[in-house]
């Protein structure tokens, strides 16, 4: 036996490592899940978008019909266009939030456009607040055709929401 049969023998039970196939897998595996986070948080900003637009019409077609209506804690209140225009400009400076589900008690403020765009907005605690307030707005957006968009946001305090309709 010679020399290199030696060295071929204690190399071969040996292992050398991940192959060629499992690091273009790995490396296809993170760019996979690369491409669906920018997707989904490209669709989210969409959805926030829309929204914002459908919600600056019904604000633009309430102002001109006066026909909404406002409801703090169940009873109804008197509010004014430019209380309108007030949420839509605090809700377009926060931006997106964080999606999610409704909770599941009676919202605290609704506002009904009048045109079928409906705006129900909870008192919510906020998880890892960027700010010294903890507890927020969840807003949910009904659209005319039923379809509904929801988040939280921590850079609304909810007394600025209320100062509004107080």
């Amino acid at each position: 036996m010679g020399f290199y049969d030696a060295i071929d023998r204690r190399g071969a039970g040996r292992s050398r490592g991940m192959s060629l196939h499992a690091w273009v897998l790995l490396a296809a595996a993170v760019l996979v899940m690369g491409a669906a986070l920018i997707v989904w948080a490209c669709s989210s900003q969409h959805q926030y978008r829309t929204i914002v637009s459908a919600l600056a019409d019904a604000t633009r077609s309430a102002r001109q019909t006066g026909a909404f209506t406002v409801t703090v804690d169940g009873a109804a209140v008197s509010a004014d266009a430019n209380d309108l225009s007030d949420l839509l400009r605090l809700i377009t400076k926060a931006g997106a939030g964080r999606p999610g589900s409704a909770p599941d008690e009676t919202p605290y403020i609704t506002v009904d456009y009048g045109s079928g765009m409906v705006l129900d907005i909870w008192k919510v605690p906020l998880e890892n607040p960027a700010n010294s307030w903890t507890e927020g707005p969840f807003f949910r957006f009904t659209r005319p055709d039923g379809k509904t968009y929801g988040y939280d946001t921590d850079q609304i305090p909810f007394t600025m929401i209320t100062r509004l309709f107080s």
